[in-house]
């Protein structure tokens, strides 16, 4: 399907995607994200089985009465759940470390919403170890790779002459910690990890090779603390080189742009890419035109629904993706948070 997609650059609308087994589907977790992906769950004609939450709380058992799913009460009863082909975890950050662990055997494929609050070396070990027997079937919910415009910019970077990248992040530290008590070590894993993945992934499907990542020391200048990193790009057997800038608690939106020959692409806001076109006015002097602009379908919260198809065909219907994010491909975009934050 990505090929496809690839080779076409046609935009994907939730309404042409189609699965035609039927799924029975646990979710751990009963908050706003849960009842997202049981929107997207029912959209399919799937069947939500099982519904788990940490909380123990009215809520939950409400959401699995509802929606004639039997609710469990024990991380135990997860464990022996029968008549289940995948888990999706919908947790808050602050649980999400301890459920990973509680259900780290369980041996169908586990979609998790947020990416993990572990620390590339915890991930590292985890890998390691023996006794995860899900390692293989975890994928990380990073939803705008799933956005509607994806494909169209990948094929329009392979087929125009990619000179140059940056982009420019503000995670708003103050705000984030104070709200969701995460140590500030953790909050580019909590934002910049989105990016930093949407980023990895447009490389990949572009077959992108990183050659080397440069962090650069950057001198405080009129008490603008900032970090800069540059990522060294290998594109048609010709170099280019990508910058990130991280702004902490500076107030504007996070922007990635893609420089071609004629062309400029811009992903800002997240769910709106935009194209200018350069032309040149007076000398030498370089001016952009903005021609088009594509935003992403809101029937569902964007990019949920092909994320959870793209799911169940990558681990039940055995169609290799290029956007699921494994626990490996997490360690690498940890990697490049932390040197960026």
């Amino acid at each position: 399907m990505e090929k496809n997609l690839l080779k076409t650059g046609k935009i994907i609308f939730p309404k042409k995607l189609n699965l035609k087994k039927k799924i029975n589907v646990g979710i751990i977790g009963s908050g706003k994200m849960a009842k997202e992906y049981i929107a997207v769950i029912k959209s399919f004609n799937h069947k939500l089985t099982y519904l788990f939450s940490p909380s123990k709380n009215r809520n939950a058992k409400l959401i699995a009465k509802k929606n004639k799913a039997i609710y469990l009460k024990s991380y135990n009863e997860i464990l022996m759940a029968k008549n289940v082909d995948v888990w999706i975890v919908c947790t808050s950050w602050n649980k999400l470390k301890k459920v990973f662990f509680k259900i780290s055997k369980i041996r169908k494929p586990i979609l998790f919403e947020k990416s993990l609050i572990l620390t590339s070396r915890e991930i590292s070990n985890v890998l390691k170890q023996k006794n995860f027997f899900s390692v293989n079937k975890m994928s990380f919910a990073y939803n705008r790779n799933y956005y509607d415009y994806i494909f169209f910019l990948c094929n329009f970077i392979k087929k125009n002459k990619l000179t140059y990248g940056n982009a420019f992040f503000y995670d708003s530290y103050k705000n984030i910690s104070k709200k969701h008590k995460i140590p500030n070590s953790f909050i580019p894993y909590y934002i910049t990890s989105h990016w930093i993945s949407l980023i990895c992934k447009i490389f990949n499907i572009c077959n992108i090779k990183i050659i080397k990542v440069v962090k650069n020391d950057i001198t405080k200048n009129d008490n603008l603390n900032f970090k800069k990193i540059s990522i060294i790009l290998k594109f048609k057997k010709k170099e280019i080189k990508f910058d990130i800038f991280n702004f902490p608690n500076l107030p504007n939106n996070h922007s990635i742009k893609f420089f071609f020959s004629k062309k400029i692409i811009e992903i800002s806001p997240i769910e709106k890419i935009k194209i200018f076109n350069k032309f040149k006015k007076k000398g030498s002097n370089k001016y952009f035109l903005q021609l088009d602009e594509k935003l992403v379908d809101y029937k569902f919260k964007p990019g949920l629904r092909f994320q959870y198809y793209d799911f169940i065909n990558h681990f039940l219907n055995k169609k290799k993706s290029l956007l699921t994010t494994s626990l490996k491909d997490l360690l690498e975009i940890y990697k490049i948070c932390k040197l960026v934050s």
